[in-house]
């Protein structure tokens, strides 16, 4: 008879003694149990959890203090808000969503840790072996899962000449009286490509342009140029050219104290959207409503500018089609994808949210690649990254368009920013305020 493997990740103030006493207690508890100590809950990372179904787990039991009785405060609050976005992108990604339970036991409830581990273990074998962890010896998965079709939408044709000829004016008054040390902003390659610039001085801003081609989202440089160095003044203010879904990562910077909002001049550009190579517009651009920038000082609206409302919803029509399917197919529709990733970091180095000094999944052993390079490794690396930024991502899609294998990551992103808006009703970057995955609870949650 098939007997599951599952790991519980026990809190050592409450859970674990609660464990003891039913031991203690006599009481039955499985023996597919394998317990592991943490000082609270609220330290359980998504990291862990991967690792133990990467590992070989059939399950994840995650037992804390009863809110309101955490020796920590707080650290099950933070629990009960991350463990379920978690087990929401497990799922979306493949994984049966029974096999990551969360849950509360105090320490004199030796017999409520019994029934709890009872049923859970009864759940979990009910279902059989998981299938997350991919065989080393597997080859190249082909994914047969066709996701909706995405539609096309011809780029409108507008003259740029006139927000051009506003970005270079403001651009240049800013700089001559001294407001900001640096304007970023597009210019023109040899190649003629649009690409980054730092401009420093006002003769220098005749390099600055706006066209259909200015896709980078230009307040990755901020924090970086931004950043406080001991021992050195205090930087100075840095203008930079945003357009609407960029502008919002700005909020998001701002209330997680990477700078304040008076060191940053917002040159905001009303946005028609940004062109593909083929012509058409960016997916990111085809269900954007908003035609203005959040945060914007100056803004650069130019005298064509019309913003034509985008109604097409693909790519929900693509996530729903993808929690439609089974646990297998999604595993598929992933592992063909994830396995096609180089681990080249263009999509950690293009999001702006992305912004730690050190990447968790590049550590410090001699390698640039990290956690390495095998199947497992990879799913882990973008359901990894997707869950650091749930309630952050603010939706430029930067990362999607710089992968050079073109995974479709940003639908996790917009799967898990679906799940913060309906659970927390928030959508990161429309004010200053910090993700609500990192808020303790409020009336938003009840136990049991």
């Amino acid at each position: 008879m098939y007997e599951p493997r599952i790991i519980a990740f026990l809190c050592s103030w409450c859970s674990y003694t609660g464990a003891d006493t039913a031991g203690i207690a006599r009481m039955k508890s499985p023996a597919n149990i394998r317990a592991i100590r943490v000082p609270c809950s609220g330290r359980v990372s998504p990291e862990l959890v991967m690792r133990a179904f990467d590992q070989g787990a059939d399950g994840v039991l995650v037992l804390g203090c009863h809110i309101g009785e955490c020796h920590y405060d707080t650290g099950n609050h933070r629990a009960a808000k991350r463990l379920p976005i978690l087990r929401s992108l497990m799922t979306f990604a493949g994984l049966e969503p029974e096999r990551l339970h969360l849950d509360w036991v105090s320490a004199s409830e030796g017999e409520r840790f019994s029934k709890i581990a009872e049923e859970f273990t009864g759940d979990v074998r009910a279902l059989g072996p998981v299938h997350w962890r991919v065989n080393p010896d597997r080859k190249q998965v082909a994914s047969q899962m066709l996701a909706a079709s995405r539609e096309a939408i011809p780029y409108p044709e507008t003259d740029c000449a006139a927000k051009t000829d506003a970005i270079r004016k403001k651009a240049r008054e800013l700089l001559a009286n001294n407001q900001v040390s640096c304007v970023i902003g597009y210019e023109v390659s040899r190649r003629g490509r649009s690409r980054p610039v730092f401009v420093y001085t006002p003769e220098e801003t005749g390099r600055l342009v706006w066209n259909p081609d200015c896709t980078n989202n230009l307040t990755t440089y901020l924090p970086a140029r931004l950043r406080p160095i001991k021992g050195k003044e205090p930087p100075k203010p840095v203008a930079v050219v945003v357009k609407p879904c960029d502008s919002k990562a700005i909020n998001v910077m701002v209330a997680e104290n990477l700078y304040r909002r008076d060191q940053v001049y917002a040159l905001g550009v009303a946005c028609e959207g940004i062109r593909c190579p083929d012509g058409n517009l960016q997916t990111r651009c085809v269900t954007c409503q908003e035609a203005v920038p959040i945060v914007c000082d100056t803004l650069i609206s130019g005298a064509t500018s019309s913003f034509i409302p985008r109604l097409s919803s693909y790519a929900r029509e693509e996530i729903a089609e993808l929690q439609d399917a089974t646990p297998a197919e999604r595993l598929e529709f992933w592992l063909g994808h994830f396995d096609r990733c180089i681990r080249c970091y263009a999509c950690r180095q293009a999001c702006p949210m992305c912004n730690c000094p050190v990447c968790l999944y590049e550590r410090d052993d001699s390698t640039f690649i990290g956690l390495g390079i095998g199947l497992n490794e990879k799913r882990t690396f973008h359901l990894g990254r997707a869950y650091h930024l749930a309630g952050r991502c603010v939706g430029c899609n930067e990362c999607e368009r710089a992968c050079p294998m073109n995974i479709p990551i940003g639908l996790l992103n917009q799967k898990l920013a679906e799940e913060i808006e309906a659970t927390f009703d928030y959508r990161a970057g429309l004010t200053v305020a910090p993700s609500p995955v990192v808020t303790i609870l409020s009336g938003e949650y009840k136990e049991g």
